[in-house]
């Protein structure tokens, strides 16, 4: 949160001090921690990382034939990392079109002080800083009572909330009277923070669980290429993310913000749907 306050926002005074400068701080940044990595991991790491984790396993799992239910959690990754794709092409959002209407047509002015664009792109962060330790402990106290979710239920509401927050910037748009081009009539910035609140919240349901899924669902030797199936979510998604944005411009961002709010909605709905069955392929590791 404080390295995109401080770095991203001072993409500002790029075109008065240069890159250097940012390029600068980030390898002090670097620097800093690998020197507190030197000096203090062994007192609080000891030899964790120092030798490989598996080099006294037994090799021949390598060559072990896939089990029926590992075959069924491996089709669980991939259809999982499908729905994942459309979170995180409407999550990327949030540094193209949202950061482009935030600055032409939401009133970011607050006490006579105009917010920076820039700024808002620390807003998800502190939202996480201020939600994370409630949702975490959201999951523990459902867990202790038998009624924990189950992971694509977790994703599925991942994406509905992400589709709640779209419904906001539709809101903003239409508090302006529809995508009139007049820069002088603002929508208010009480439509963004709950964007950006409802986004932080679909995040928290989504993301921490992807690795932690993959690592239980994989087969031992296939963990690493399982991994990066899961980071292809991300990679398309952000391609998609791009073309999605260049339309704002062609059909306005209030059927753009329309269109992605009912994608993904119905995406998480249909993972919700379909929850049940992918818990029973997960064979006891949903």
């Amino acid at each position: 949160m404080f390295a995109t306050k401080t770095l991203v926002n001072g993409a500002e005074q790029v075109a008065s001090y240069g890159f250097r400068y940012g390029f600068l701080a980030a390898g002090i940044g670097m620097l800093l921690g690998q020197l507190a990595f030197n000096l203090l991991g062994k007192r609080f790491l000891g030899d964790v990382g120092m030798y490989p984790e598996g080099r006294n396993e037994d090799k021949t799992v390598v060559k072990a034939p896939l089990t029926k239910e590992e075959t069924d959690r491996m089709a669980v990754i991939f259809i999982i990392t499908l729905f994942v794709v459309f979170f995180w092409a409407g999550f990327e959002q949030a540094g193209s079109s949202l950061t482009l209407y935030t600055d032409k047509f939401i009133d970011r002015e607050v006490g006579g002080f105009l917010i920076p664009t820039s700024w808002f792109q620390s807003v998800n962060a502190g939202f996480i800083v201020l939600l994370g330790a409630p949702v975490a402990a959201l999951w523990v106290y459902l867990g202790r009572r038998g009624k924990d979710l189950s992971i694509p239920v977790k994703m599925g509401l991942g994406m509905v909330l992400l589709g709640v927050g779209f419904l906001f910037m539709v809101g903003a748009v239409m508090e302006r009277g529809g995508d009139v081009a007049d820069q002088a009539v603002k929508a208010s910035i009480w439509w963004l923070l709950a964007t950006y609140f409802f986004h932080t919240i679909g995040e928290l349901c989504l993301s921490p669980v992807g690795l932690s899924m993959v690592s239980r669902l994989s087969p031992a030797a296939l963990t690493s290429m399982l991994m990066g199936v899961w980071f292809l979510a991300p990679f398309v998604a952000q391609i998609a993310g791009g073309y999605i944005a260049a339309y704002v411009e062609e059909l306005g961002a209030l059927k753009v913000f329309g269109l992605i709010a009912g994608f993904v909605i119905l995406a998480g709905l249909i993972l919700i749907a379909i929850a049940k069955k992918l818990f029973h392929m997960m064979h006891g590791r949903g």
